[in-house]
């Protein structure tokens, strides 16, 4: 388990971004990030651009539509957005899946009309299955940013209903701002990060969002280990527990206790931030996520979220 700190959501000149390519991946590796994807709106043109060797790149784009955002990781054929309504995108997904991309829903409760025509998520998706994360968390940490709030309940909604979706942050990065907190995507990449290794764990629900410490888990049963994504039995489990809060240093923000959070969102347990084993009794047909909580701007809220295990 090797989790890496990444950028999934970022833009350019090619599109509304005050970077150009190449300015995007210094400010990436000056960040201390490990990969970044590139998703200009509606359009791959900046993607030619990318030099690996400044920073291993992900080739994306954000569709941009009248009924949310969409991003597309890795496609290796293209799917034409421009048709894209609410009633037709499970079929206009299933045709990003024969591509072998990857899909995420950006952002799905920021404001919409005036303030981003489009950026609220509208589209009545039917089939889930193709969906491999959605941005939980996106662009900074406040107590006003509300939208998060929102999209952790409607992911845990899904959660709830039997799909398995991974969870992501989104910076929508534009400018090498100097304000705010910003996180990242944790995703886990053994040895030297490439855009197919990336790609490859966000599928399997491989990834973190958080604020900047890193937090994981696993499931021990039966001598066997259980990590995000996978699929444990119901029964007596031992949970060990990750916490690293230096992993990416944030001034101002304090961390408190761990939840371990299953089905309807219910908190089952709460452990300090250093313990590194607890046990449970998991039921079956369940979900469990680790939750890193803190206080911000004199508010308790989540920092950092897994995506789930299993059973």
């Amino acid at each position: 388990m090797s989790y890496l700190p990444c950028e999934l959501h970022c833009h350019t000149n090619h599109s509304d971004g005050k970077f150009n390519v190449s300015e995007l991946q210094n400010a990436a590796k000056e960040n201390g990030l490990s990969l970044i994807a590139l998703t200009d709106h509606n359009t791959f043109s900046g993607c030619a651009e990318l030099d690996e060797r400044i920073i291993p790149a992900i080739s994306g784009i954000e569709w941009t539509t009248y009924y949310g955002h969409i991003l597309i990781l890795g496609a290796k054929s293209f799917v034409d957005w421009r048709n894209a309504t609410p009633n037709n995108i499970d079929e206009k997904l299933g045709e990003v899946k024969k591509a072998e991309g990857v899909i995420g829903i950006a952002h799905p409760f920021q404001l919409g009309s005036p303030f981003c025509t489009g950026g609220r998520y509208e589209f009545d998706i039917k089939n889930y299955e193709n969906v491999d994360y959605i941005e939980v968390f996106h662009e900074g940490f406040s107590k006003d940013n509300k939208e998060n709030e929102k999209a952790l309940a409607f992911w845990s909604e899904l959660l709830d209903e039997g799909y398995h979706i991974g969870a992501a942050y989104g910076r929508d990065w534009h400018s090498n701002e100097a304000k705010g907190l910003f996180g990242c995507t944790y995703i886990d990449i053994n040895g030297k990060p490439t855009a197919e290794k990336a790609l490859n764990s966000i599928k399997s629900r491989k990834t973190i969002a958080a604020l900047g410490a890193l937090l994981s888990f696993e499931i021990e049963q039966n001598n066997r280990i259980f990590t995000l994504g996978e699929t444990a039995a119901e029964g007596e489990a031992k949970i060990k527990l990750f916490c690293d809060v230096n992993a990416r240093r944030n001034e101002g923000v304090s961390y408190s206790k761990i939840r371990i959070v299953t089905n309807k969102s219910l908190c089952i347990y709460k452990a300090e931030l250093n313990e590194k084993e607890i046990k449970l009794n998991l039921k079956p047909n369940s979900w469990y996520r680790a939750e890193l909580w803190g206080e911000l701007d004199g508010e308790e809220m989540p920092l950092a979220v897994t995506s789930a295990i299993y059973t």
